[in-house]
């Protein structure tokens, strides 16, 4: 009986032994599986912030390049990424991220386009802004998912211009029929007025009102699907008007342009001091008299200019004339060149 008593409390504490072994190795195999799977999941993470961090670098590259020059296409593939653009009203900040990384602050940079963009391609251009010295350059950013549509119900020539002024590259359509949008998942429609929607279009678009030619100055104004206004905007120039195209709604495009107005008066304050100078350097003479008239009548009744009505409209008047017989500074540049003395810019 003693015998069978201590073969039965052998075997119990083999069973035991044995189930213990099975759970430490089960608890084993679980850490060592949880140590992989954390090694995997770090690899990935590290995978993809290389590759945010490369793409960034890609996408900072090309946008600081293109403060070098004007009328310049490019497109940059890269993997599907998720990208953030943001401008704040209040303090002006313009910055930049792509998918969970650190935001990038982009002091100098104007950019028109869309808030967020998910996509392999991004297309940019670029122009020049100018009123009329030249101030810093514009870059306009789309994706192949995106599309302008220009509409125009009256064949209006300011509807054409818009229409081939811009890329090739770009996604774009002239055309009445709102069909067109509905394969893509980003749209602008753009209309000019005199040949806008006669009926509320339950769809986001922007109306240009120009003051004198399309490219002169003007407003801009922004539609919410139910038609109502989400904000009138000045612009002045080509490349201001262009910006509106690419920008997502009001609240962007007027923080860029006030980022812009800011370029402007530093570009400005630049000139006058150059008058300044030349005009202390210069002999008596017509040369004189002529930076004289472009310092005190024409660049310093341009400071501290806005994106305001009363200050688009001293721009323009003071930058190109309001008729032929008026005084301005591009013809003043012009006269100062053909009478062989300093230019104004």
């Amino acid at each position: 009986m003693k015998n069978a008593s201590k073969i039965n409390k052998l075997n119990k504490k083999g069973v035991v032994d044995v189930q213990f072994n099975w759970i430490f190795i089960m608890i084993t195999g679980f850490v060592i599986l949880l140590f992989i799977v954390s090694i995997v999941l770090s690899q990935k993470k590290n995978s993809d912030t290389q590759a945010a961090y490369s793409s960034m670098n890609q996408i900072v590259t090309i946008l600081k390049g293109k403060q070098q020059a004007g009328n310049v296409y490019s497109e940059v593939s890269l993997p599907k990424t998720s990208m953030s653009f943001r401008c704040d009203p209040v303090t002006n900040y313009f910055t930049f991220k792509i998918e969970d990384s650190e935001r990038i602050q982009m002091p100098l940079e104007i950019i028109f386009g869309p808030r967020d963009v998910v996509s392999s391609k991004v297309q940019f251009w670029s122009q020049s802004f100018d009123v009329p010295f030249p101030v810093t350059i514009f870059t306009y950013m789309t994706t192949a998912n995106s599309i302008i549509m220009i509409y125009n119900n009256t064949d209006s020539s300011n509807a054409q211009k818009l229409f081939d002024d811009l890329p090739s590259n770009v996604t774009k359509k002239i055309t009445t029929d709102f069909n067109v949008i509905k394969d893509y998942t980003k749209y602008k429609i753009v209309c000019i007025e005199g040949s806008c929607p006669t009926s509320s279009i339950s769809r986001e678009y922007i109306k240009i009102s120009p003051a004198a030619g399309l490219y002169s100055y003007g407003n801009v104004t922004f539609y919410t699907k139910t038609n109502t206004v989400q904000g009138t905007v000045p612009y002045i120039s080509k490349a201001s008007l262009l910006g509106a195209l690419f920008s997502d709604n009001a609240e962007y495009y007027t923080c860029q342009m006030n980022r812009a107005m800011i370029q402007y008066e530093v570009k400005r304050s630049l000139v006058e001091k150059r008058l300044e100078l030349l005009y202390d350097d210069l002999n008596p003479g017509q040369c004189k008299v002529s930076i004289d008239v472009a310092l005190n009548e024409l660049v310093i009744p341009m400071r501290n200019s806005v994106l305001s009505w009363p200050s688009i409209t001293n721009i323009y008047s003071k930058s190109y004339g309001i008729d032929a017989g008026s005084t301005s500074l591009t013809v003043s540049n012009m006269d100062l060149t053909l009478g062989s003395c300093p230019k104004i810019y």
